[in-house]
């Protein structure tokens, strides 16, 4: 896949759009967002695994960090929670699909967003104004139960974990599972041989779920 580095109002992106997106009777668009210390480069190595005929954006956090000498990492914010920067980087996010959506001027029938680790907290915690079609949530946890929680009954959620996550616990996954099906009606959750990362057979797994499979 080609991607466009694109500098938005709020955030900074990656954007992929498929040669033949005007064309295609059905068309999704898919937000991802990536984990603490990392950036939108990182997590958008999942698209080798990931249908080509979808749009794809990955949002970059708006707070650096310096990591070490030579890397600058972003967050979403400051653990354990810096809730004036969640509250941000949530209008962000919200600001920044709308910009974006607006920009392709194209007829998108799914919107998705997802993440990874911190991306996927920040996922648990939108819906976009009711507008999303589904969540994907991979190695990541609630941050908050009832308050900041605005998914309804009709969302449709994949959430993914690795057994062997020491950053996020499986038992902390679980928790955030029995959670969502107590109050979503559609919630796909499989646990993989992995540790607190991303791996082929999860996101193939994945695949399949966006597309209906």
């Amino acid at each position: 896949m080609n991607f466009q580095k694109k500098e938005g109002k709020k955030l900074k992106y990656l954007i992929s759009v498929p040669e033949k997106a005007q064309k295609l009777k059905k068309l999704r668009i898919i937000f991802f967002m990536h984990g603490y210390g990392d950036s939108m480069n990182g997590i958008s190595q999942i698209c080798n695994f990931l249908n080509p005929n979808n749009v794809y954006v990955f949002l970059n956090a708006p707070f650096k960090m310096n990591i070490s000498f030579d890397f600058e990492g972003y967050r979403w914010f400051e653990f354990p929670l810096d809730y004036e920067e969640f509250k941000f980087s949530q209008e962000a996010i919200n600001y920044s699909i709308d910009e974006i959506i607006s920009e392709l001027n194209l007829n998108f029938h799914e919107i998705f967003i997802g993440g990874f680790s911190q991306g996927g907290m920040m996922t648990l915690h939108n819906n976009y104004k009711g507008r999303l079609d589904g969540l994907i949530i991979l190695g990541s946890r609630l941050v908050h139960r009832d308050s900041e929680f605005n998914l309804n009954k009709n969302n449709r959620i994949f959430m993914s974990h690795g057994v062997n996550d020491v950053v996020i616990p499986i038992e902390e996954a679980k928790s955030t599972v029995k959670f969502l099906k107590e109050k979503i009606n559609d919630v796909f959750y499989k646990e993989f041989p992995i540790g607190h990362e991303l791996s082929p057979d999860q996101l193939s797994e994945l695949n399949k779920w966006i597309d209906g499979d």
